[in-house]
């Protein structure tokens, strides 16, 4: 099979060789170029892997051998719709990603209610403590029903915190969610019903005690709501982990702004562990796409 790694997927160069033998295999970073650039060096791709990088129509039409998409990532909605429209194969590393994702929405939401970064920054000018809140006895609010979410609703109980959930299949209302809950945290997929999900009137409905916390997709936030439910403090804070798009971000965005708000590039898949997995689980895609003459 004609192979294009077109940027990391988590493995070193010679552990993708050394997996996929016999091969016709190009391993490159993309990242930096165009379309144009991106075509060029994969005429002749049946199989193309890649992480993040947003893959254009203009790309999968220009491919007219590709067959397969392998997603060293949990998302495929930097896919172009073009590529499900043909038939290609696509495929990702659902689940990788699970425990580093759960374990950062505890961490922010123990950042959030200690005011963990306020006091990093204060204490290093000589300024002195402020009241917290424990996690324990609260309600978080897990929009998702998931692995990840059901994961961080693992976690969440053995600090002793009430658990309410929304699915599509669940009785409870997003509406019901956001008005009970001082912690809420997204965990539902980028979609077309989800973009923009949370809008003014889900805001609006929130505690003006409670945090939201967003390691899902940027987009499932209305930042603009979000801003303007800061300023009018209808919340008390937000911990975002992902934005409209991906770092680096305009210094001039107003989420930044703003002092209740915890704001991290997009680690939640970032760790060594996650990173591993995803390349060994990207690596057996491979492998199967091949068929079974690659060892």
């Amino acid at each position: 099979m004609n192979i294009a790694v077109i940027e990391p997927i988590g493995l070193a160069d010679d552990q993708i060789r050394a997996g996929l033998p016999g091969q016709e295999l190009r391993i490159f970073d993309s990242r930096s170029w165009n379309d144009e650039e991106l075509i060029s060096r994969c005429q002749g791709a049946q199989i193309l892997a890649l992480t993040n990088r947003p893959l254009s129509a203009a790309v999968i039409e220009a491919l007219p051998q590709l067959r397969h998409i392998v997603v060293a990532f949990a998302g495929t909605d930097h896919i172009a719709v073009e590529a499900t429209a043909r038939g290609i194969d696509i495929v990702n590393a659902m689940g990788y990603a699970n425990t580093a994702v759960s374990e950062l929405v505890i961490g922010l939401m123990i950042s959030l209610a200690r005011q963990i970064p306020a006091h990093n920054t204060d204490i290093r000018r000589g300024g002195t403590a402020t009241i917290g809140s424990e996690l324990r006895g609260k309600t978080l609010g897990v929009v998702g029903a998931g692995q990840i979410g059901s994961a961080v609703q693992r976690l969440a109980s053995a600090f002793g915190m009430t658990l309410l959930t929304y699915s599509r299949q669940g009785s409870l209302t997003l509406e019901e969610l956001f008005a009970c809950s001082d912690f809420i945290s997204l965990h539902v997929p980028l979609v077309a019903n989800t973009r923009g999900l949370v809008g003014a009137e889900l805001l609006a409905k929130m505690k003006p005690t409670a945090f939201l916390i967003n390691c899902a997709r940027g987009p499932v936030v209305d930042s603009a709501a979000l801003h303007h439910a800061l300023l009018g403090g209808q919340l008390a804070g937000a911990a975002l982990d992902v934005f409209d798009q991906e770092p680096p971000l305009p210094s001039d965005l107003p989420l930044l702004k703003h002092p209740n708000v915890i704001a991290t590039p997009h680690i939640g898949f970032d760790t060594a562990e996650a990173v591993w997995a995803k390349g060994e689980l990207a690596l057996r895609h491979l492998q199967d796409f091949c068929g079974p003459t690659t060892s």
